[in-house]
């Protein structure tokens, strides 16, 4: 007997793409097992408004290549009394949000900062704000298909834990019952006709400066980009002081340590820790 195919799915569903590689690759796998999809089965993306300009860009090239809609969403607020239900606008690739508004909007909402314990942010402008849109679609349970892979084995136990809250559908990790690794995803890539234009290894991400990332690499994404601290350091200048992280300096600092290797040559950065935190993150590969 052969087993079912890992990427066959029924509806409801809802098809989280994160706009990296892995999900990306995902999406492709799903339209070539079921010859399309199901009007019951959704590929939507939370935006945040901190991706990256490119992670946008590739979103809307696998929609037009593929010939598949992508629903973009964006939280907009909390519904009055709760903090568990919130408001959503849909987007497109020309109205999205660029300079970080849903994010600034909840953080001014909630009067704190997400951190790696309390990760408000993850929590709210991806989790909820998928779940407010499949329940205004009138779906009352559904598929959450996650681009998780084999190789990442934390995310796949917390996600599939049997104590875990899936009031935003039940998890559906196809990659990983199919043993896709981060090889497979890259060697994928090299042979289409298009690829996400980060570097794989590189500092950036999907989130253009998310505190979850090594401090290296924020500091090294600052370097390129200095104009990129801009929206973290303004955000931690609130009157409240909260800062993203209180075991390392603020963006500011981090800012200041960039110009200064910016000014070395060769760039002689210290190996610092890994951003072994973001393994839980959904805003990723």
């Amino acid at each position: 007997m052969t087993s079912r195919n890992p990427y066959l799915i029924e509806g409801p569903a809802q098809i989280c793409f994160s706009g990296g590689r892995t999900s990306g690759y995902m999406l492709h796998q799903l339209l070539e097992a079921n010859g399309g999809l199901r009007d019951d089965c959704i590929v939507s993306f939370q935006n945040t408004g901190k991706e990256r300009e490119e992670t946008l860009e590739f979103i809307n090239e696998c929609a037009h290549r593929w010939y598949v809609p992508i629903t973009w969403i964006e939280w907009d607020g909390f519904e009055e009394g709760s903090r568990s239900r919130c408001h959503i606008r849909i987007v497109d690739f020309e109205t999205a949000s660029r300079n970080g508004e849903p994010f600034s909007r909840l953080n001014e909402a909630l009067g704190i900062l997400p951190n790696p314990v309390m990760r408000t942010c993850t929590a709210n402008l991806k989790v909820k704000a998928g779940r407010a849109f499949m329940q205004s679609r009138g779906y009352g349970e559904w598929q959450n298909v996650m681009g998780i892979r084999a190789d990442e084995p934390r995310r796949v136990a917390r996600l599939t834990s049997p104590g875990r809250d899936n009031s935003g559908g039940e998890p559906n990790l196809p990659l990983a019952r199919a043993n896709v690794r981060k090889a497979d995803v890259l060697a994928f890539w090299r042979a289409q006709p298009f690829d996400l234009a980060l570097d794989p290894e590189g500092d950036f991400g999907n989130c253009d400066g998310c505190f979850l990332k090594a401090r290296h690499k924020i500091v090294r994404a600052f370097v390129t980009r200095p104009e990129l601290a801009t929206w973290w350091i303004n955000e931690e200048s609130r009157p409240s002081g909260a800062t993203f992280r209180n075991d390392r300096p603020r963006y500011s600092e981090l800012l200041r340590e960039a110009e200064f290797y910016a000014k070395q040559i060769p760039l002689a950065f210290p190996e610092h820790e890994e951003d072994d935190a973001i393994i839980d993150c959904m805003c990723g590969d």
